[in-house]
């Protein structure tokens, strides 16, 4: 089947390439082909125009061509290629030789190079161009788009030339394009020094002026471009030289001496400080280093009105002009950061303690007089509060008895005053103390500007004691020197523009260590303190909750205390032991939230939000929750109900 159809094809192609008149001046063919194969219709081409063809491999399918003209030798060949190019392929010619190739690489199979005359239009060729006026690279931007997909356009930055491979047709329409974008510019361009007047002032004035000459707007032959260089105080022109001419007879008569030395402002500003603004404009605008050749200088003063936050210019009208946009710049509104800090202590204090303590004693000396194991004096506070409630009478009085213990206790005794008395306590103790420490501190600061917060107490911490004589009397006297100790809360805050926010953070928790002594005390030297601090720098984002860091502390401490050479016998010297574990465990957290304030709808908003939250705390304190909600004025008023 498959044979017969290829020589239908074949028979078919064969039919419409002989479809010509028999007789005529010159031969013509009309070529009808359907379905027909595309090497076949190659090779009855070649036959035609007696060309020699190299097939790719990969240069298959079935080609339709529907004609009813006569065509000469060179119409056959341009309709063929054109059938190629219909179909993703493409011929490049080499001396005699044609190869045909698919499009995607007919660039690389040597096209014929600058051949003005000897290419046909559906030919893929190469052309070297080069530019006079316009950079190549600006060319490639403006042409690559029109190139096609097999196509290539490079720019050969050196020579200035462009280089285009594709079909001879559509690179004759780039050359079209090419000569119209490539023309010399005619225009001038003409710097004018200025002698007296400022380059700003005078911008402005021609803008003014001729708006649809010099203008932003400005269009046509007649637009001139105007550029102030504040730098040397020129103004540089570019356009055609007749307005050229008119405009730089304009500045010659702007360009006139003022008729006063200088002028003085007050500029009163709204958000920045006035002596640091100060500052910043005369180490901007008057010379660095003193050198007195520098006219603007010498003329120009610049102070601050700390009481009204002004600053106070006297200069020639140029460098006032300089100063309110350097003023309008730095005079604005600076956002706000509240900063909301949560700090978590958690504490855990694990004690236990068991012994055995026993003694006996003869109140008549006869036998032992006195014998004890005690380790804690358990035992003996007992026994002699016992005894002291006994008295003559010989009898005890369990009350006081167990008043006298203050743990967990089994004991047994027996008091005889005639006789020997005896006295054994089981001794066992477990404490489990555990406190949590929440604090919320919160600040709102400026932008770039240090906040610091602190809930605590201050504290004497004595620095030095000496004694003086006088007359024989001793003097004792002690220095101290007093400290803040508590919560405290260091930040400033730097906004970036992606709001985003640089935080520099110092941070401690630091409180008295109870010692049960007082100043003036025997052994006192010193108030203990313990202190946790974190100082850091952080990014986080507007809103975002982050933790700063933990501290996890976990000390264990275990006594034992056992009576010498009998306590170390085993099982039997527990007997004569007292043994105690106390362990603590302290972790601390420090969260932070910072929130961007950027305009006064969301500082109030803040505002009413914490004071919402004193009232729903009162009401949770009550019985009662029938209050109605507060206004926050009522809060000057002395009420918050």
């Amino acid at each position: 089947m498959h044979m017969h159809t290829q020589r239908l094809h074949w028979l078919v192609l064969v039919c419409c390439f002989l479809s010509t008149p028999a007789w005529s001046d010159a031969q013509t063919w009309k070529i009808n082909l359907k379905n027909a194969d595309i090497r076949e219709f190659i090779t009855q081409v070649s036959t035609i125009t007696g060309k020699t063809f190299v097939v790719d491999p990969r240069v298959k399918g079935n080609v339709t061509v529907v004609s009813d003209r006569n065509l000469d030798t060179d119409a056959v060949y341009a309709l063929f290629l054109s059938v190629l190019r219909v179909h993703g392929f493409g011929a490049s010619r080499t001396g005699d030789v044609v190869r045909i190739v698919q499009s995607a690489t007919v660039k690389q199979s040597g096209a014929p190079v600058n051949d003005d005359g000897g290419s046909l239009s559906e030919e893929v060729v190469t052309r070297v161009i080069s530019a006079r006026n316009v950079a190549a690279a600006e060319l490639v931007k403006i042409l690559r788009p029109m190139i096609p997909q097999y196509g290539h356009i490079a720019a050969v930055a050196q020579a200035n030339v462009v280089i285009i491979s594709d079909h001879a047709d559509n690179i004759g329409r780039l050359l079209t394009i090419i000569r119209q974008v490539d023309v010399a510019d005619e225009d001038e361009v003409v710097v004018v020094a200025l002698e007296q007047a400022w380059v700003g002032s005078v911008v402005e004035i021609l803008e003014q002026v001729a708006p649809d000459q010099i203008g932003k707007s400005a269009d046509g032959p007649q637009r001139v471009l105007v550029i102030g260089n504040d730098r040397n105080n020129t103004l540089v022109l570019r356009g055609k030289s007749g307005p050229i001419a008119e405009v730089r007879s304009l500045i010659e008569q702007l360009d006139q001496p003022a008729t006063s030395s200088g002028s003085t402002r007050v500029f009163k500003l709204n958000h920045a400080d006035a002596t640091g603004i100060a500052e910043i404009l005369n180490g901007v605008l008057i010379d660095p280093r003193g050198r007195g050749d520098n006219s603007k200088s010498e003329n120009t003063s610049i102070q601050a009105d700390t009481s009204l936050n002004a600053i106070v210019v006297r200069a020639d009208p140029g460098t006032i002009t300089e100063i309110e946009d350097i003023l309008r710049q730095l005079d604005i509104r600076k956002a706000q950061v509240l900063i909301e800090a949560a700090i978590v202590e958690i504490s855990v204090d694990e004690t236990s303690a068991i012994g055995i303590e026993a003694g006996a004693a003869d109140a008549t000396g006869e036998s032992v007089p006195f014998v004890s194991t005690t380790l804690n004096g358990i035992i003996s506070n007992v026994l002699s509060n016992i005894a002291a409630t006994a008295g003559e009478s010989g009898k005890i009085d369990p009350v006081q008895g167990i008043a006298s213990v203050g743990s967990p206790t089994l004991a047994v005794a027996r008091l005889d005053p005639d006789g020997v008395s005896f006295g054994a306590i089981l001794n066992a103790l477990a404490v489990n103390t555990s406190a949590d420490l929440l604090s919320t501190p919160s600040v709102l600061t400026l932008d770039n500007e240090q906040a610091n917060i602190l809930a605590g107490q201050t504290v004497p911490f004595r620095t030095g004691s000496f004694t003086s004589t006088n007359n024989g009397a001793s003097n004792p006297f002690t220095t101290i020197q007093r400290q803040d100790v508590g919560i405290e809360l260091t930040v400033t805050p730097h906004i970036h523009d992606d709001s985003s926010i640089r935080l520099e953070v110092s941070q401690s928790v630091e409180n008295v260590v109870n010692t049960g002594l007082e100043i003036g005390e025997a052994g006192f030297s010193d108030v203990v303190t313990n202190k946790r601090s974190i100082e850091t720098t952080i990014l986080a984002d507007d809103r975002q909750t982050i933790v700063l860091g933990g501290l996890i502390q976990d000390d264990l401490r275990e006594t034992r205390k056992r009576v010498p050479l009998i306590g170390s016998i085993p099982v039997l010297g527990r007997l004569f032991q007292n043994r105690s574990k106390a362990r603590t465990k302290r972790h601390l957290l420090v969260f932070l939230r910072p929130t961007i304030q950027r305009n006064r709808e969301e500082v109030a908003d803040t505002t009413d939000r914490k004071y919402k939250g004193i009232w729903q705390v009162q009401i949770e304190s009550r019985e009662s929750g029938s209050e109605s909600e507060p206004q926050l004025e009522q809060i000057y008023e002395g009420r918050r109900d």
